[in-house]
């Protein structure tokens, strides 16, 4: 999940797409000014936000870049994991109030769920406020949140998929009624090349429990066969993480659909008591149980890049090497059977930044796995070999490969022309799992700027192509407080901002010859509260596109760009 999807808020523990609806109204016109700097045209945006800032200097640069090393390096455990929880999200939360519920026996929780789904910050969004309202007061949605707000600008192959599992979400909650529409057939996950232990079996474990609801919903829960009540069962007791493979939504739905036919059933009954162990002390239940195997590996990348102790580093390194799958991939939480390419491109990619030859056979692994999953067409999925490749998976997978590419030399250079023709005419790429159009063209830009010398020769005038339509892009999305949004017209964000100064800094951009880049870090660094904490709006992650919120991101993004600011630890 790729993330780059994550945030500290200033209300704590609250997570609403009202971040990003905010952004949104934040829209304004633009004034256009040419400057030519270095040979390269360039484009000045003036867009929403303050005058910028003084220019920072190079002792409040570090000063900044020490204090939150730092506050990262404090979220590390003994064992080396970073362990910091997600917020609490508005549809898990209405999901567990609607189980217990139908349970019963547990009347504090419920008060204390329904008092999380009551703060106005939990239904900023359409979707939220349509589940909250009808799990609390009983109301119907009287207009589709979902086809015209939720999912209005997602464009993705899972569009469909998306669009009948929100369906259920709200039919479930009592937001709109059960329809004969929403009730489709049992489709088994493919258990084809990926290895039996690494088959996607979330997305039909959510389908198989969405048949089983809405059956039950329509009163014809006779259409589901015991074959597929059987299958569910054996789904929900494949994970090794109590909360089913640390997807909290995935599991709470499953729950949802065997109270249905066995509420007796000890998988009801553990799974139920794992959600509940799992909730915040607001009250509300995460979208993550667990993501301690993600969050590690890009806080190691920021943690090298910033000189930060080795112990500490050897330390992190060596759990991210005792989570590491036996086909070499990585899960993004502990006890899951499911890898995926963005958890296991940043944890190859620390392990190669801290020590290659120390994490040697660890890395050799990652490249196994990284060579089994590639696609035809050069690129990275996210989950399974033959899904449609993405531009975050790709350019991570580039990320993770690079340290060796003389043994990697075919791939790189696959996934170098994948990318290359994976940008759009105006500098940027499909978003992927972020919400920040500046998140994929870092990513794309570190890709094509760690290539080896062989592609970097062969592809010398596409590289430079694409990374002046990037920079013009970033250019002109750039806003007049220095700061950049989620997408053009968007009010700055800290995340935003410095995936941009990050794309910059891969680039080869430096703030002392670039002024956007100085105005860029001013803007980051006017963000950084007394306490010397940042803040940032949420991104997404699964379901996509619901908002998410997982605070320590927000540190590790700003460690990151004020690292690639201050030298050639940009790559």
């Amino acid at each position: 999940m790729a993330w780059s999807r994550h945030a500290r808020r200033p209300a704590a523990g609250v997570v609403t797409a009202a971040w990003f609806d905010a952004s949104r109204a934040a829209r304004t016109g633009w004034s256009e000014e040419l400057t030519v700097t270095t040979g390269e045209i360039e484009i000045e945006m003036a867009g929403p936000g303050t005058a910028r800032g003084p220019e920072p200097t190079a002792e409040g640069l570090m000063a900044a870049r020490e204090r939150v090393c730092a506050s990262l390096a404090s979220a590390v455990g003994a064992d080396g994991a970073v362990r910091r929880p997600c917020a609490s999200r508005a549809l898990e939360s209405a999901l567990l109030l609607v189980l217990l519920r139908r349970r019963g026996g547990h009347p504090r929780q419920e008060r204390e769920l329904a008092g999380f789904l009551a703060d106005p910050r939990a239904q900023a969004g359409g979707f939220d406020a349509a589940l909250a309202q009808a799990v609390l007061h009983g109301r119907r949605s009287r207009t589709d949140v979902v086809g015209g707000e939720l999912l209005a600008e997602f464009d993705h192959f899972s569009l469909a998929r998306k669009r009948l599992l929100f369906d259920v979400y709200l039919a479930v909650a009592g937001a709109v009624p059960f329809d004969t529409s929403m009730l489709r057939p049992h489709r088994a996950a493919d258990r084809g090349d990926a290895g039996a232990d690494n088959t996607v079996t979330w997305i039909e474990m959510i389908m198989l429990s969405a048949r089983v609801l809405v059956a039950h919903g329509l009163g014809s829960g006779a259409q589901v066969t015991d074959g597929e009540r059987e299958r569910l069962l054996e789904l929900l007791g494949s994970s090794r993480a109590p909360v089913w493979e640390n997807y909290t939504a995935a599991h709470l739905l499953a729950l949802l659909a065997v109270q249905e036919f066995a509420p007796g059933h000890r998988l009801v009954e553990t799974g139920t008591a794992a959600v509940l162990a799992c909730r915040n002390p607001d009250g509300g239940v995460p979208s993550m149980s667990n993501l301690d195997v993600f969050s590690t590996g890009p806080a190691v990348l920021a943690l090298a890049r910033a000189g930060a102790d080795r112990a500490l580093l050897h330390r992190m390194c060596d759990y991210l090497i005792d989570r590491q799958m036996q086909y070499g991939g990585w899960a993004f939480g502990e006890d899951m059977r499911h890898s995926d390419v963005d958890a296991g491109s940043y944890a190859a990619a620390a392990l190669a930044a801290v020590d290659p030859a120390r994490h040697r056979d660890a890395l050799l692994r990652a490249g196994e796995y990284f060579r089994g999953i590639a696609g035809r067409d050069g690129g990275f999925p996210t989950y399974m070999k033959g899904d449609p490749s993405e531009v975050g998976m790709t350019a991570g997978a580039v990320s993770a490969l690079a340290w060796n590419g003389s043994g990697h030399g075919d791939l790189l250079d696959g996934a170098a022309r994948w990318l290359l023709d994976a940008q759009r005419e105006d500098g940027t790429f499909e978003r992927s799992w972020s919400l920040s159009e500046a998140n994929t063209i870092w990513r794309a830009m570190w890709a094509l700027h760690s290539m080896p010398e062989p592609t970097r020769t062969a592809l010398k005038g596409r590289i430079a192509d694409a990374g002046a339509a990037a920079r013009r892009f970033l250019a002109r999305a750039q806003n007049g407080d220095g700061g950049w949004g989620y997408r053009p017209g968007d009010a700055s964000d800290t995340a935003s901002t410095c995936y941009s100064l990050l794309a910059l800094s891969a680039m080869g951009r430096r703030p002392r010859q670039d002024a956007g880049m100085r105005a860029g870090l001013a803007h980051l660094l006017s963000r950084q509260q007394s306490d010397g904490t940042f803040t940032a709006l949420p991104d997404q992650v699964a379901p996509r596109p619901l908002l998410f919120d997982a605070p320590v991101f927000t540190d590790i993004w700003v460690l990151l760009a004020l690292t690639g600011c201050d030298g050639d630890e940009a790559r």
